[in-house]
C-alpha cells in the first residue's frame, strides 16, 4: 500500500493581465500520478499532464529541485515538450539521467515563458530565502499553481519509535508497485540475512536493518534489538546501548509534508518539524550509519553484556531502571534530546553511573516530540545555558564539515593528565605525548567555565578548520560520584580496527567492568 500521497498544490498568486498573450493563461486539467516509480516495470512509470493549451502551442515541462538550504530552488532541465495540451515526463533530465527519489516541483510553460513576478513576503538573507521569496517558476507564461510530484521507486519505515526483543514482529510499511518485494532482516555486525521481519529467537541484541527489494531497488530502515531479559532486570556489568533515533529522523531528506521541501532544518532554516515516523531518505540508511557501524562489529566480536534501546524510549525510562546498568553508552551521533532525557542522565551520572559518547557532538541541542503530528519539533538550537552539553558529557561542539584533507592525529597528554588516564592507553603502545589515530570532520572541545572541574583531556587533535582553529578533545570526567569519556570527534571508531578497539576493550573495561 503507497504511503501517505497528499500531492499538496504550492499557493501562487495569478497576476491577472501579466502577459499580453493571445494563448491563454496556462492552467492544469489533470496531473496523475501524483507519485511516480520510473523503475520500467509498467507501473506508475511516467507523469502524465493535460493543460488548457491550444493544440499549436508550443509548451514545455520545467522540473525544480531543492538544493539545500545555502541554495534553495533549482532547476532541472528534462528537454520534454510538445504542441497541444499534453506532456509525459519519465523521471528522466534532458540527458537521460534518471533522478533519485524525492519530491520536485513541476510547472509547464509557453515557449516564451515571460517574466518573473514580483517578489512576495518577508525579505530574509541568503540565496534559499531569495529563492522561496521570488522562484524561478513565478512567470507569466507558466502555470499559475504547479504541483509538487513525488519520485519514489521503494520506500519503507518502521513504524515505531522503539526496540523489538527477539520473536517480536517488526510493523515495516512498505511502499512498492503491485506490492511485490522480498523482505529481510539484516544484523549490521555480521550482515547475517533472515527472512522476513520477525526478529529470530536468540538473535544478538544490537542494530538491524529491515531490507526491503523490489525490481533491482534496495530500501533500508533501521531497526533496534533489544536482549529479552527485561529492561528492569539487567545482568551485572550490562551496558546499556542508546541508538540516536532523534538524530536520525533530524537529518532526514524526505519531504512529508509535500510542500518540495524536504522536512529538515538542514535543508531549510526555518524549518523547524520533522516527521517523527516515516521513510529516511537517501535509500533508508541513517545519517550516522557509516560512523557507528564499527562498533556493531566490536560489539559482535566481544562478550559483553549490553541491552539496546533507542533515546526516545531512553527518556521513559525510571531512574532506578537506569541504576541497574554499570555504563549507559551512544555509539551514534547523539545531537538531538529531549530536556527530560538530559535532567535523567545528569541524575544516573551524579548517582555514580557511567556514561560513554562514541561521537562528536553529543546533547546539543533540544527537541518535543509531538506524537499526534507525527513530528519531531526543534525547540532550541544551543541550549548551553540551560541544559548544557559540556556539563553533562565534558565537551561541545566546536566545528565541522571541512575538508578530509585537514584531518589530523590525536596527541595524547603528558605527565600527570597521562598518568590519570594511563588505563585508556593500556595496550595499544601510544605513550606521553604520542601521535595516533586521526581526528576529523564533527569535533568538540572543552570549555574552563562549563565542563566538569575534575577532568583530563587523555588526547586531542588541533584542526583547521572553516572559521579557524578547531579542537578535537578526547576527554575523560567526573562529577558527582559517576564518569563520563567523550571521544570528541565524529571519527574515532573509525581510525583502525587495531587502535579503535584497543581503545573501545580499555573504555569498556573501566567504565563497564
Amino acid at each position: 500500500m503507497r504511503l501517505l500521497l497528499v500531492a499538496a498544490a504550492l499557493v501562487v498568486a495569478v497576476v491577472p493581465g501579466a502577459a499580453a498573450r493571445s494563448d491563454p493563461a496556462l492552467r492544469l486539467v489533470s496531473l496523475s500520478p501524483a507519485v511516480i516509480s520510473p523503475n520500467g516495470n509498467g507501473v506508475n512509470d511516467s507523469l502524465r499532464l493535460r493543460l488548457n493549451a491550444p493544440a499549436s502551442a508550443l509548451v514545455g515541462l520545467r522540473v525544480y529541485a531543492w538544493g539545500g538550504r545555502l541554495v534553495g530552488w533549482k532547476r532541472i532541465r528534462t528537454g520534454v515538450s510538445a504542441r497541444g495540451p499534453e506532456l509525459t515526463w519519465d523521471g528522466t533530465t534532458s540527458t537521460g539521467h534518471a533522478l533519485a527519489d524525492g519530491s520536485y516541483l513541476v510547472t509547464v510553460c509557453y515557449e516564451n515563458v515571460g517574466p518573473l513576478l514580483p517578489p512576495r513576503g518577508v525579505v530574509r538573507p541568503g540565496a534559499a530565502e531569495a529563492s522561496v521569496r521570488r522562484p524561478l517558476w513565478r512567470r507569466t507564461g507558466c502555470l499559475a499553481n504547479p504541483r509538487v510530484v513525488r519520485v519514489e521507486r521503494l520506500a519503507a519505515y518502521v513504524d515505531s519509535t522503539g526496540s523489538f526483543e527477539s520473536g517480536a514482529q517488526v510493523p515495516v510499511v512498505a511502499s512498492v508497485d503491485r506490492g511485490q518485494a522480498s523482505e529481510e532482516l539484516e544484523q549490521d555486525c555480521s550482515g547475517r540475512h533472515t527472512r522476513g521481519f520477525a526478529v529470530p529467537g536468540g538473535a544478538r541484541p544490537g542494530l538491524y536493518h529491515a531490507v526491503v527489494t523490489s525490481q533491482g531497488d534496495r530500501f533500508d530502515a533501521p531497526v533496534v534489538v533489544r536482549d529479552r531479559r527485561s529492561l528492569d532486570h539487567p545482568r551485572p556489568h550490562t551496558a546499556l546501548v542508546v541508538w540516536p533515533y532523534l538524530t536520525w529522523r533530524a537529518y532526514n531528506a524526505y519531504d512529508a509534508d509535500l510542500n518540495g521541501i524536504p522536512d529538515s532544518w538542514y535543508q531549510f532554516w526555518r524549518q523547524r518539524r520533522v516527521s517523527l515516523t516515516g521513510p529516511i531518505l537517501r535509500g533508508g540508511v541513517e545519517d550516522d550509519h557509516k560512523a557507528a557501524a564499527p562498533f556493531s562489529r566490536w560489539l559482535c566480536s566481544r562478550s559483553v553484556r549490553t541491552q539496546h534501546v533507542t533515546d526516545v524510549e531512553l527518556g521513559r525510562l525510571p531512574l532506578s531502571t537506569l541504576r541497574r546498568y554499570a555504563a549507559v553508552v551512544f555509539p551514534g551521533h547523539s545531537e538531538y534530546y529531549e530536556p527530560a532525557t538530559y535532567d535523567l542522565l545528569k541524575r544516573y551520572r551524579d548517582g555514580g553511573g557511567s556514561l560513554i559518547f562514541l561521537q562528536a557532538n553529543p546533547f546539543y541541542r533540544q527537541v518535543r516530540i509531538d506524537r499526534d503530528s507525527n513530528a519531531v519539533v526543534l525547540t532550541d538550537y544551543d541550549a548551553r545555558e540551560g541544559r548544557s552539553d559540556f556539563a553533562l558529557t565534558g565537551v561541545g561542539y566546536d566545528g565541522c564539515c571541512f575538508p578530509h584533507a585537514r584531518a589530523r592525529p590525536y596527541v595524547a597528554a603528558g605527565g600527570r593528565d597521562y598518568d590519570r588516564v594511563r588505563w585508556l592507553f593500556r595496550g595499544t603502545g601510544i605513550g606521553p605525548g604520542q601521535a595516533f589515530g586521526i581526528a576529523a570532520s564533527e569535533s568538540d572541545r572543552i570549555d574552563p567555565q562549563l565542563t566538569p572541574r575534575d577532568h583530563v583531556v587523555a588526547a586531542q587533535a588541533i584542526l583547521r578548520g572553516k572559521r579557524g582553529v578547531i579542537d578535537a578533545a578526547l576527554v575523560w570526567s567526573r562529577a558527582g560520584r559517576g564518569q563520563v569519556f567523550a571521544t570528541g570527534n565524529y571519527t574515532f571508531l573509525r581510525m583502525g580496527r587495531g587502535l579503535t578497539y584497543g581503545l573501545l576493550d580499555n573504555v569498556w573495561r573501566r567504565l563497564v567492568g
